[in-house]
C-alpha cells in the first residue's frame, strides 16, 4: 500500500504587503492556497492598528472576505521577540491577541531573538522565559485560546535551542518550523529537526535560496526548486510521519525587493513539483 502526501498550503503575506485583504485572498484562491499568514495588510505590519482602523469592531466584515474566497487565517505574524521584551512590545502583541480572538485565530507567531553565532546566555533564557510566563498568565486572565508559536528563527533557529528553551519553561511550546532556517542558520537535517520538535510543530514555513550574498544575508532567495534547498527531505520526514498541517510559502519580498512578486512565486511552485509534496513525489510503502 502507498501513501501520498497530501500537503494544505498556505502563504505569509509578506510575499504581497501592499495588498488588502480580499485582493489577497484572491490571489491565493487563484493558485488553490487557502490558509493565509498575516503579517502586513495594505503595507501595514501593525495588524492590531490596521484592522482596528479598517474594521472597527467588526470581525464579521473580515469573515465575510475570508468566507467568499474559502480562506482561513492560521496565524497573525507579529514582530514580538521574546528576549527583552519590553512594556510597548507586550503591548502590540496585546493588539494581536484581541484580534486574533475575534478572528479566532489559532496562533499569534513570535520570534525568539538572540543569534545562532553564540550560545544562549543565561539572561537570553531568564528573558525569554520571563516572557512566556507573562503570556500565559494573560492569556489565562483573559480566558483567550489564541496561542503565540515561536518561530525557528533568529537565535532559535535550531530544534535544539527551541529544545532548551522548552526545558527552561518547564511547559510546552509551539512551533512554527521554519525549514529553511534550521537547515541553513540551524546546520539541521529535517530529519534532525522533526526528532527534537515534532511534538511542538504546528505548521511549516518553506522556502529556497542559492550559496550567493544579498543585501541582508550571507544567501539570496530564489523561485522555489531553483536553488539548494533540500525539499525532498523535507517531504519525505512529512510523509513519513503522515503530517497533516499546514505548509506555508514564506516569500519575503517585503524584506527582500529583488524577489518577483507572490503570483509568479506560487506558478513557480507549483511547476517545481513542490506543491505536490516534492519534486521526487515522496511516497512510503507500508506492509
Amino acid at each position: 500500500m502507498t501513501e501520498q502526501l497530501d500537503i494544505q498550503w498556505g502563504i505569509s503575506t509578506l510575499g504581497c504587503h501592499e495588498l488588502d485583504l480580499r485582493s489577497i485572498c484572491e490571489l491565493a484562491a487563484r493558485h488553490g492556497v487557502h490558509h493565509l499568514e498575516i503579517r502586513s495588510l495594505a503595507d501595514c505590519l501593525n495588524l492590531a492598528d490596521y484592522l482596528d482602523t479598517t474594521y472597527p469592531d467588526d470581525p464579521d466584515a473580515v469573515n465575510q472576505i475570508l468566507g467568499t474566497h474559502n480562506q482561513s487565517i492560521i496565524a497573525l505574524n507579529s514582530g514580538f521577540t521574546l528576549i527583552d521584551a519590553n512594556e510597548q512590545a507586550r503591548n502590540e502583541l496585546l493588539g494581536f491577541a484581541r484580534w486574533a480572538e475575534r478572528l479566532k485565530v489559532p496562533f499569534i507567531r513570535v520570534f525568539g531573538g538572540s543569534s545562532m553565532n553564540a550560545p544562549l546566555s543565561r539572561s537570553e533564557v531568564i528573558s525569554a522565559v520571563a516572557s512566556l510566563t507573562w503570556w500565559h498568565a494573560v492569556r489565562e486572565e483573559n480566558g483567550w485560546t489564541t496561542r503565540i508559536a515561536l518561530e525557528t528563527h533568529h537565535g532559535f533557529s535550531s530544534g535544539a535551542r527551541c529544545l532548551e528553551l522548552q526545558e527552561a519553561f518547564g511547559n510546552p511550546l509551539d512551533v512554527i518550523w521554519d525549514t529553511h532556517h534550521t537547515w541553513k542558520l540551524g546546520a539541521e537535517s529535517a530529519r534532525q529537526t522533526w526528532a527534537q520538535i515534532s511534538h511542538m510543530v504546528r505548521h511549516l514555513h518553506i522556502k529556497d535560496s542559492i550559496p550567493v550574498p544579498s543585501a541582508r544575508h550571507e544567501y539570496s532567495y530564489v523561485l522555489p526548486g531553483k536553488g539548494d534547498f533540500p525539499a525532498t527531505d523535507v517531504f519525505t520526514v512529512l510523509a513519513e510521519n503522515s503530517f497533516k498541517g499546514v505548509v506555508s510559502l514564506e516569500w519575503e519580498r517585503k524584506w527582500h525587493p529583488y524577489m518577483t512578486d507572490l503570483d509568479e512565486a506560487l506558478t513557480e511552485l507549483s511547476r517545481s513539483g513542490w506543491m505536490a509534496g516534492s519534486p521526487l513525489q515522496p511516497v512510503i510503502e507500508q506492509p
